[in-house]
């Protein structure tokens, strides 16, 4: 008899889009990762701060309502803790901002709107290196 299957890999996705999480989660519906939506900043690093460790690759949108994507991959990368994989997604897309959040040590940058088919490689190149 099987048990019950522990994730391999949690994700916080940070965005308040629903059509992102929708298409998120049809990527990921054959995985067992475990997905945590929080619709703004707060709500992210209230999800980080209590589960600290479990979370392994953080999905952030830039043009979060409450806070700036920058500030919340900041806080991110300088939290006390084993390394996150962070893909960073914007709207936003002259160079100099696309070159700010590679420097941030972001590990991918989608740019919206996002294609199916763009966001299954992000994935598989971002996830495939944790």
């Amino acid at each position: 008899m099987g048990g019950i299957l522990t994730p391999t890999l949690t994700i916080l996705i940070a965005d308040h889009h629903e059509d992102v999480l929708n298409i998120l989660e049809k990527q990921l519906a054959t995985t067992n990762y475990a997905l945590l939506h929080a619709r703004n900043g707060a709500k992210a690093i209230a999800l980080l701060e209590r589960l600290k460790s479990k979370i392994e690759l953080a999905i952030i949108d830039l043009e979060l309502p409450d806070f700036s994507g920058f500030d919340l991959i900041g806080r991110l990368t300088l939290h006390d803790r084993k390394p996150l994989k962070i893909i960073a997604t914007t709207s936003i897309h002259p160079q100099p901002v696309l070159e700010k959040i590679r420097e941030m040590g972001v590990d991918a940058v989608v740019k919206k709107p996002i294609s199916t088919e763009e966001w299954r490689r992000t994935l598989e190149t971002v996830i495939e290196g944790t």
